[in-house]
């Protein structure tokens, strides 16, 4: 006897009918961001979100672990998210070249000198990609530890990677950087800010450092963070690309914008290290990315409270590492990293065990957690953990 049919609706793994008012509350959703209430000069900026966000935070888990932008994406960026919907059919070519052009005007490049990819993540590869060019047995200047994407894949492609450990401040030890510097160099890897360690370099020290690297070795400076830095003397170097031919800067939407999860990033530099880039590129960025980080790029007002509540928080977990006695590198990221006196295992299973997840171990930090700073009641939640969790 044959089987009997099984209706769509009775299968337990079927999924949900889609109707018009579902539609209508998604669309809804999708363009009520959580907003981050800047309150008068002396109080911090108080971060108001929806009110289910608000119970969801009070009961489940908090994800404090991966450095995203609890904010984003801005109103405007939403409202490019649904119109996107009807480009979904084409390539993003027009996309593309209406964010290059957008980026290279405001920063004052000619748009070939910017190339955009599918996150920093796949220029990235492509410096791995570069620093490959010569062969097997090339090496890569790096700190440790720092994001460890572009050495992890340039160990793939042959090109050895030379670790240097940081200074005293937990910052890179451009010094010893510089001396690590020989004939097999053909990449210095800068993450400013670092991530991990949150730490920054001052803009006279660095820019002096990449004056300083011969100029047949390139020096790539990848600024996920630049935007939540508020230290006076820590600047952006994308301005030295006019004069440093061997110089590539990257920026991403991943963090400030809260784009992490469309892969939108771009690279800085001069003409012909730009084409040597754009020609290694390895995939297609996406449309719904593209309008996205357009229409983010004018949505100054959501950028900048998104940007003074982060950083308000930050300042506030800080204190309480401080209070708690605790060391600690001085973040000038959307993150802090402290020492909890014991080893990250013990430390991330106390949080976790309060439904908080912080970020991973590091190598050579064998007792030190990096914490991402969330949205306001969120920080609130981790705040009232801390003292338990670090206790002996």
């Amino acid at each position: 006897m044959p089987a009997t049919p099984v209706r769509l609706e009775d299968d337990a793994l079927a999924l949900p009918r889609l109707t018009r008012r579902g539609a209508l509350f998604g669309a809804a959703a999708l363009l009520s961001p959580l907003v981050p209430r800047i309150g008068s000069a002396a109080a911090a900026p108080t971060p108001v979100p929806a009110a289910a966000t608000a119970t969801a935070v009070s009961t489940g888990l908090v994800r404090l672990d991966s450095n995203e932008n609890p904010y984003g994406p801005s109103p405007a960026a939403r409202r490019a998210i649904l119109a996107s919907v009807v480009d979904a059919p084409r390539y993003a070519d027009k996309s593309v070249v209406d964010l290059t052009h957008a980026l290279a005007a405001r920063d004052g490049f000619d748009p070939a000198q910017v190339v955009v990819g599918s996150g920093s993540g796949e220029l990235l590869t492509v410096a791995g990609l570069l620093a490959a060019e010569g062969g097997t047995g090339g090496e890569l200047v790096a700190s440790h530890p720092t994001f460890e994407d572009l050495p992890r894949f340039a160990a793939k492609m042959g090109v050895t990677t030379r670790w240097i450990p940081p200074d005293a401040d937990h910052r890179h030890d451009l010094g010893a950087m510089l001396a690590a510097v020989g004939p097999r160099t053909r990449l210095v890897y800068v993450c400013n800010p670092n991530n991990p360690t949150g730490t920054a370099l001052p803009h006279a020290a660095l820019a002096a450092f990449i004056r300083a690297v011969p100029r047949d070795v390139l020096v790539l400076v990848d600024e996920a963070y630049i935007d939540l830095v508020d230290a006076d003397d820590v600047a952006s170097v994308v301005p030295m690309v006019h004069d440093c031919p061997n110089l590539v800067v990257l920026r991403t939407f991943s963090k400030i914008h809260g784009l992490a999860g469309l892969r939108i990033g771009y690279s800085v530099a001069g003409p012909e290290l730009s084409a040597r880039i754009e020609n290694k590129l390895t995939t297609y960025p996406n449309s719904t990315g593209m309008q996205a980080a357009i229409a983010s790029l004018g949505d100054h007002e959501f950028i900048t409270t998104t940007r003074t509540a982060l950083i308000a928080d930050r300042r506030r977990v800080e204190a309480a590492i401080d209070a708690l006695g605790r060391p600690r590198a001085k973040s000038q990221g959307n993150f802090v990293f402290f020492d909890t006196g014991m080893p990250h295992k013990a430390f991330f299973e106390r949080l976790l065990a309060q439904q908080i997840k912080i970020g991973r171990h590091f190598d050579r930090y064998d007792t030190w957690a990096r914490i991402t700073i969330g949205t306001r009641p969120e920080v609130d939640r981790l705040l009232a953990a801390l003292p338990g969790a670090l206790r002996a």
